[in-house]
């Protein structure tokens, strides 16, 4: 569960939220596979001299994979001063962490123009403000180098058409150990709704774990996260949300409590409307509890989560 507060990172666990089950690539070994798929894409364009173009090895080798976001365009989709909707919303949220401050507002207006233009001369891109595949691959490589390479971290994929069906994957020196189906928030896509959106994109340290807290909100298997400011829609101001879990439904002992017949029973995991949550990341029982068991062979290292 999430709530808003600027309580210390240290603070105690609490909290409530859900997960499921469900198999599928994590974005951060697609985007891995996608920035080896690019390297070579550049170097094909490079002695092709082809633009706003992806070959149909390409596409099927991206498609292959799944992902929910694509360096911010879907594969072939070529983007232009006046193009709307997600995949514009998903080049301005990679061009935001690239160093810009744009509004996600899914718009490709004089500001996204100016940021992919200056985007394209950092890169030594040609500087026409048009996004195809050059300055996809550019995004992807760019996106490549923004993370380690090395070592553990957890990656959370916002699903924009379902919330409840994003991904959360543990990455190990770059291969996804394994993805698990997970939900945040109750489908508002408000990062600073309170107790209703889900959890603002950024970096995370996870801040601890146990297998047995017992609170009022969250019990059971509970992975602490620490404290993050949203980003604020123009004329709102930014909330820092605090009490960020990962856990399930359950009893502080893991286990399942008895089936009440027409009603949902916040320690049981009843199904798909489990994933939701006041704004935490939230599991099936089955796969945080997976979670743990990998984390636990791996000796529970030092971990961040990346939300995108």
């Amino acid at each position: 569960m999430t709530k808003d507060s600027t309580r210390s990172p240290a603070s105690i666990l609490r909290g409530t939220d859900k997960p499921t089950t469900d198999a599928g690539t994590a974005s951060g070994v697609r985007r891995r596979r996608k920035f080896v798929l690019a390297a070579a894409g550049l170097l094909l364009l490079g002695a092709t001299a082809t633009a706003n173009a992806v070959g149909p090895s390409t596409l099927s080798d991206r498609a292959a994979t799944g992902s929910h976001r694509s360096a911010g365009v879907s594969s072939g989709t070529v983007l232009r001063s006046g193009s709307k909707g997600e995949s514009v919303k998903n080049l301005q949220r990679e061009l935001n962490e690239n160093g810009h401050h744009l509004t996600v507002d899914g718009i490709f207006g004089l500001e996204t123009e100016a940021a992919v233009t200056a985007f394209q001369r950092a890169h030594h891109l040609s500087a026409d403000g048009v996004v195809g595949p050059e300055t996809r691959a550019a995004l992807v490589a760019a996106d490549y180098n923004n993370r380690s390479s090395t070592g553990y971290f957890l990656e959370f994929d916002k699903n924009w058409e379902n919330p409840q069906d994003s991904r959360l994957s543990l990455v190990h020196d770059g291969k996804v150990v394994k993805s698990y189906r997970a939900g945040s928030g109750v489908g508002v896509t408000d990062e600073c709704a309170s107790n209703r959106g889900w959890l603002p994109d950024g970096t995370y340290r996870v801040e601890g774990h146990e297998t047995h807290h017992d609170s009022s909100k969250i019990k059971g298997y509970a992975i602490q996260l620490q404290d993050k400011a949203c980003k604020p829609k123009a004329g709102h101001k930014a909330v820092t949300r605090g009490a960020l879990y990962i856990h399930s439904e359950m009893r502080s002992d893991g286990t399942q409590a008895p089936d009440t017949p027409h009603h949902d029973d916040p320690w049981r995991w009843d199904g798909d409307t489990d994933y939701k949550s006041a704004g935490c990341i939230k599991l099936s029982p089955e796969h945080i509890k997976d979670l743990f068991n990998r984390l636990d062979q791996a000796k529970w290292p030092a971990l961040t989560l990346h939300v995108r």
